[in-house]
């Protein structure tokens, strides 16, 4: 049990599970490609009592911009839940003249960042247990 006021621990997921996961755009995220390729994320902003104070006095916009380079573009758009992160990670090899492991690690911790601010989340690969009840029925 944690203590009051102590940091969540991390879940660590082993790195062969990670690459097999599939990550997908969060479905009430909106977002926008723009002719240039790169993509535009609108984060709704949280009405909190700040924000509902100002926003008496002046127009507040509703969702905060993140606009993201042509890279975490592309990757974003490979976030459609068809793609593994290992599948992801090979696109960038190619595309990018990246070696693998470099890949890997800046595909990990940009898509970390991207769960931390709730923009995706991971489907984890099924186990063959599974695959195996469900060709069953």
């Amino acid at each position: 049990m944690a203590r009051k006021g102590s940091k969540p621990s991390k879940i660590v997921i082993p790195r062969p599970l990670l690459l097999q996961s599939k990550p997908m755009r969060n479905p009430y995220v909106k977002w926008e490609r723009y002719p240039s390729g790169e993509v535009a994320i609108f984060v709704k902003y949280k009405k909190g009592l700040m924000r509902r104070i100002l926003s008496s006095f002046v127009k507040l916009p509703e969702y905060k911009k993140i606009a993201l380079d042509k890279v975490g573009s592309y990757v974003w758009e490979l976030c459609d839940g068809k793609h593994t992160v290992g599948e992801i990670a090979d696109r960038l090899v190619e595309k990018y003249k990246l070696r693998r492991r470099e890949a890997e690690v800046a595909l990990i911790a940009y898509l970390q960042q991207l769960i931390k601010r709730g923009l995706i989340g991971l489907i984890p690969p099924r186990s063959s247990s599974e695959r195996l009840s469900s060709k069953s029925n």
